[in-house]
């Protein structure tokens, strides 16, 4: 009989282990093997970073505390599997060490993120210090819970439990549709003026030629990209407006075009308009109609031929920039280095540098003129260089809406987000595998349902490519959180918990 016990209670355990390591190992690899780029709240102590390499005490102690409810996994996990209490300590140690180490090694290769061996030691010593003092507290805590939870979820009917997680899905499908539609471009503004080479008081000046520019109100595909490479291609694509710099005086067409005035003395050639060192032009007044195009499209493409003077320049010198001030516009084009740095407005980016920008690399390897086209069409960044698409895109979802609330996103940073909060917004579906009160069989269609109300209510603004991706990533949560739940409840089940 003590043997049955024994076998039932590393069962019990090797559940609660498994309950545990599977949202805390999450949790850690999302801390810290994503590119956050977070900023430091207190003042660094240089004596600390020189014996340690951390910038304050608050780092060690973050480490300790990450990895203690590893550590308690680990020691239930191997409890389950009849380890000893000393093979549990030790082996909750020795495991959190080897998941450290691969992640300080992982850090090295991931931008924000700094390795240093110290931080193997403080999460290995956090792991140690759950083993030893808190898993065997904590174990009869969680399994009181555990069975009073599972007591209360038999006296709550099924019923009950269905027009929650309609209730849920409702409220998840209308978000994620609010959340779509602060990544279209309809809050431009109709006072900014185009400058090119500089913003409108000269500040951030680029050097440079510029061949021609021209804006649209739809998004490119490769084909069209290919299509305007030279002035007279661009102008029969009715665009909103195009500036030809390729002749004096420069010719002007569109709708929307407004004249330009030249700042100081810009050179015009036949490669076009040199800018730069205190030179640049502007439009004599702001290019009314072009916000309201824009936004009733909900898509634009930004074509511009530029030819960079200095392509080593690490200065950001603004290109083209449809705005008033350095940090006010509505589409730029920046250099920044070999980089092309594109910064838009949207309801989604902050109103401090638009953030986040968008940066594509090696765009400029010498001083050759090549023709940028930046497209946009609600959800999906693209750029295409010489009619060819460049390696980067980027899309925005929900998600990254949602991510760029809470701290300020980089462009790395951009991607899994929509699905991430897919995941999450799918974790209450899973909840339809505990053992409700009364027939709960039509919970399950209800809950099958769940991944394409999340995956496809951004349809409801824009049809965007990210809704697969999050429909999947949402059934995969559903399947996989459905078996779990069943498999961890199964000890509970059998017993009647007042």
């Amino acid at each position: 009989m003590s043997r049955l016990l024994d076998r039932r209670q590393q069962h019990v355990s090797l559940r609660r282990g498994v309950a545990l390591l599977l949202p805390v190992l999450a949790l850690i690899l999302a801390l810290t093997l994503y590119p956050f780029a977070l900023s430091d709240s207190l003042p660094p102590q240089p004596a600390l970073t020189l014996v340690t390499g951390l910038s304050h005490g608050l780092d060690m102690l973050q480490n300790v505390l990450l990895f203690i409810p590893l550590g308690i996994a680990l020691h239930w996990l191997l409890a389950g599997m009849g380890a000893g209490r000393r093979g549990q300590i030790v082996g909750a140690s020795l495991v959190a060490g080897v998941i450290a180490l691969a992640i300080e090694a992982a850090q090295l290769f991931i931008p924000g993120r700094t390795a240093a061996l110290v931080d193997v030691l403080a999460n290995a010593s956090g792991a140690a210090l759950g083993s030893w003092r808190l898993a065997q507290p904590v174990a009869p805590v969680v399994d009181w819970l555990g069975g009073w939870c599972l007591a209360r979820v038999r006296q709550t009917p099924a019923v009950l439990a269905g027009v929650g997680l309609i209730s849920w899905l409702m409220v998840a499908g209308g978000l994620l549709a609010y959340w779509q539609q602060a990544t279209l471009p309809v809050n431009w503004s109709e006072r900014y003026t185009f400058q090119i080479g500089a913003a409108s008081d000269g500040r951030r000046f680029w050097p440079g030629y510029v061949g021609f520019v021209a804006l649209y109100d739809r998004a490119f595909d490769q084909a069209d990209a290919q299509a305007v490479l030279t002035p007279d291609n661009a102008f029969t694509r009715t665009p909103l407006l195009v500036y030809d710099f390729t002749h004096f005086p420069p010719v002007q067409v569109g709708p929307l075009v407004r004249p330009l005035v030249a700042q100081g003395k810009p050179t015009f050639t036949t490669e076009g308009v040199g800018v730069g060192y205190q030179r640049w032009l502007a439009s004599a007044e702001p290019l009314s109609g072009v916000a309201g195009a824009v936004a009733r499209s909900r898509a634009f493409t930004l074509v511009a031929q530029v030819a960079p003077r200095e392509p080593t320049r690490a200065t950001e010198g603004l290109m083209i920039n449809y705005g008033r001030r350095i940090d006010a516009h509505n589409i730029s084009l920046i250099q920044a280095g070999s980089d092309l740095l594109v910064r838009m407005r949207l309801p989604f980016t902050r109103p401090v540098d638009d953030r986040p920008p968008l940066r594509f690399a090696d765009v400029f390897h010498d001083a050759q003129p090549r023709v940028v086209a930046f497209s946009y069409d609600g959800v999906v960044a693209r750029l295409f260089v010489d009619g060819q698409p460049h390696r980067q895109w980027y899309a925005l979802g929900p998600g990254e809406v949602l991510a760029n609330r809470l701290f300020p996103v980089q462009s790395h940073q951009i991607g899994g987000w929509s699905s991430a909060l897919a995941v999450g917004l799918s974790m209450p579906l899973v909840l339809v595998g505990l053992p409700w009160h009364g027939r709960r069989w039509w919970l399950f269609p209800l809950a099958l349902a769940g991944p394409l109300i999340i995956g496809y209510a951004p349809w409801l603004v824009i049809p965007q490519p990210l809704s697969g991706r999050m429909a999947l990533a949402a059934a995969l949560t559903l399947l996989c959180g459905i078996l779990f739940v069943v498999w961890f409840t199964r000890p509970f089940r059998s017993r009647s918990v007042a």
